[in-house]
């Protein structure tokens, strides 16, 4: 499509809970080494990669570049503190302490007992204490990646310079006065843990059929508009890997220039099958899911082949050695099986699993855009250097990752216990 020329590069960054935040923070640090970084046009994000995402938006005007196009305290500005929010704990005293609060009684009957989004964007929002309209107009669109449960489409925020709102078959409308923390939670609620975030759209706000990118976007016959309520006007909004867990589907059909990060949890068989009602359901959909991401991740690959766009992608499995690269640096067949075991969830990560995540991510932007998208880096002898460099011993990371899969929930909701019943 010639729409999509000219528009700069588009970097994309997949879900996948913390596990996706800490291994995109690696990425980020050799983008910006390597001179990419400053010169992206637009970031997208779906759940974890959306509590990334919220924060550069948030603070990409406080990033100081060189003559070279390098942030020279992005670690200070976006990495370090990244990594401390990843240390905390916000699952169980939201789910657990959300629940046990009489306050939000009301509120859990109302969503038969479910933990709504919004406790999940209050949880976020001392992070971020932004509005769209607070989000500089300069630097990069930062696009953010949910689900409307109304529609089944991808409904996807903007902010900066557009700063609208809205999926195809709803429309958009200004996106002015929301929470950049309410963003984020309609991107990371994963149905699992959390309802959907109701979004609720001010009187004064109508959809119109002007997309965030100013095209007029006018509605196929083979569908009605979603029309709103009219004495509640919300909407109901889950998270962005529910409907595609890249966060490509906003930029598709607009850059030819595309860096796709993918940190979701790779597929894996079973020996044994479960024949109950909630495992063959679970399995059913998780085969579901797989392929809709892996018909995009092909897509994707095609394109790249055939030379009709430029670019990389990624994975969280993809090994060190695939890319025809002289001087790959990266960690090795069994650290590459340990990381990918990693669980997904929005509990306290270590450090060996924060640092590790980190320096994975690092390893392989590095390696895809040296060896397949080297025209997008005006730096690319850019030395490399390790983010956590204690943690490249294999036997080391090996023992300190033998139970990262587990999501220890009863040990979480100790922690919590000792720390409402002894906060000193």
């Amino acid at each position: 499509m010639s729409g999509r020329r000219d528009r700069g590069i588009c970097l994309c960054l997949s879900g996948g809970g913390y596990r996706a935040t800490l291994f995109h923070v690696g990425v980020i640090q050799r983008l910006n080494e390597l001179g990419v970084l400053s010169r992206l046009s637009t970031i997208t994000s779906v759940s974890g990669g959306s509590i990334l995402n919220g924060l550069l938006a948030c603070r990409w005007a406080d990033l100081t570049p060189n003559a070279a196009g390098v942030f020279t305290n992005l670690q200070e500005v976006i990495g370090q503190p990244i990594l401390n929010f990843c240390r905390n704990d916000i699952r169980t005293p939201i789910i657990i302490g959300g629940r046990l609060n009489p306050l939000n009684w009301r509120e859990l009957v109302r969503d038969r007992m479910s933990v709504s989004a919004r406790f999940l964007a209050d949880a976020y929002e001392p992070f971020y204490d932004a509005r769209f309209s607070d989000l500089s107009s300069t630097g990069p669109r930062f696009v953010f990646c949910a689900t409307n449960m109304h529609s089944g489409a991808c409904w996807h925020f903007h902010g900066g310079a557009a700063c609208r709102m809205g999926d195809f078959y709803t429309g958009y409308c200004d996106a002015s006065h929301v929470r950049v923390s309410d963003a984020v939670a309609a991107s990371s609620a994963f149905p699992l843990g959390f309802s959907a975030l109701r979004l609720k759209i001010p009187d004064e706000l109508q959809f119109t059929r002007e997309d965030p990118w100013g095209e007029t976007r006018v509605l196929s016959a083979k569908r009605s508009t979603v029309l709103l309520d009219p004495k509640n006007r919300a909407l109901f909004l889950t998270d962005g890997g529910v409907y595609d867990n890249l966060g490509v589907e906003p930029v598709w059909t607009r850059y030819q220039s595309l860096l796709v990060s993918d940190a979701g949890r790779p597929f894996e068989n079973l020996d044994t099958c479960g024949q109950g009602l909630y495992s063959r359901l679970k399995r059913a959909s998780d085969i579901s899911m797989e392929q809709v991401g892996a018909v995009r991740k092909r897509w994707l690959v095609e394109e790249l082949l055939a030379g009709r766009r430029v670019g990389a992608l990624w994975t969280l499995h993809t090994r060190i050695d695939d890319f025809p690269l002289a001087d790959r640096c990266g960690y090795d067949s069994s650290v590459t099986a340990a990381i990918q075991r990693i669980r997904t969830d929005l509990d306290s990560f270590s450090e060996a699993e924060a640092s590790s995540l980190a320096n994975h991510g690092y390893s392989l932007a590095d390696a895809a855009l040296r060896s397949r998208a080297a025209s997008m880096c005006p730096n690319p002898d850019a030395e490399f250097n390790w983010p956590n460099p204690i943690w490249t011993d294999p036997s080391k990371i090996l023992s300190a990752l033998k139970r990262s899969h587990s999501r220890k929930v009863f040990q979480s909701i100790g922690n919590y216990a000792r720390q409402c019943l002894w906060p000193w």
